[in-house]
């Protein structure tokens, strides 16, 4: 396992943990698709990049109905700590969603301006249905897009700053296999410099 780095205070989440509650939740989205999808209609799963590409994979390989896979890339995040609340396109997606059942796929939710921001967008390429699963929701006081919430989630956090399994720290730690949550004394310096 790799250990736990200094930036950080305690593992939330083990690896199984993860592993169990993904698959969990392969199997309602497996579930709530197997009595929505029609004969020879599958789902778009659309991962957002970089967060939820770990998540994405380990979910994808266990959801059991029809499914093919378009990523998109958006930045949101003026610093390590704080979104802009300005959602920016890095990469667009590929394949017509035009009476298509998306799925999109996230790392956390935090303020909500991004999967606000792209359940808008998508409803514009005129889907079926957009449904959103989310592997960490904070609470919703911190929303900034009130009454957003994601269809399927993992886990929620509270008030934490988490790193690991996807989830960054100045681009650092995503390759965590678990999830660990950030000491309060490095958010406390960087809250300083703003």
């Amino acid at each position: 396992m790799i250990a736990l780095p200094p930036c950080c205070d305690n593992i939330l989440y083990t690896e199984e943990q993860i592993k169990k509650r993904v698959i969990e939740l392969a199997q309602e989205i497996t579930a709530y698709y197997s009595q929505v999808l029609q004969e020879g209609e599958y789902l778009i799963l659309v991962p957002v990049l970089k967060g939820s590409y770990m998540f994405a994979a380990d979910l994808s390989r266990h959801i059991e109905v029809p499914n093919t896979v378009d990523f998109i890339a958006l930045s949101s995040y003026q610093d390590s700590l704080t979104s802009s609340g300005e959602v920016k396109i890095i990469m667009d997606t590929r394949k017509s969603m035009c009476q298509k059942h998306v799925l999109i796929i996230e790392d956390i939710i935090d303020t909500g301006y991004t999967l606000s921001f792209l359940t808008n967008l998508f409803m514009t390429r005129s889907p079926k249905s957009i449904k959103t699963c989310v592997l960490l929701t904070a609470p919703k006081k911190k929303r900034m897009v009130e009454n957003f919430h994601a269809d399927f989630v993992g886990y929620d956090i509270g008030e934490r700053f988490v790193v690991g399994y996807g989830l960054d720290f100045g681009e650092l730690y995503r390759n965590l296999p678990y999830i660990a949550e950030l000491k309060q004394e490095i958010i406390d310096e960087l809250k300083k410099k703003k």
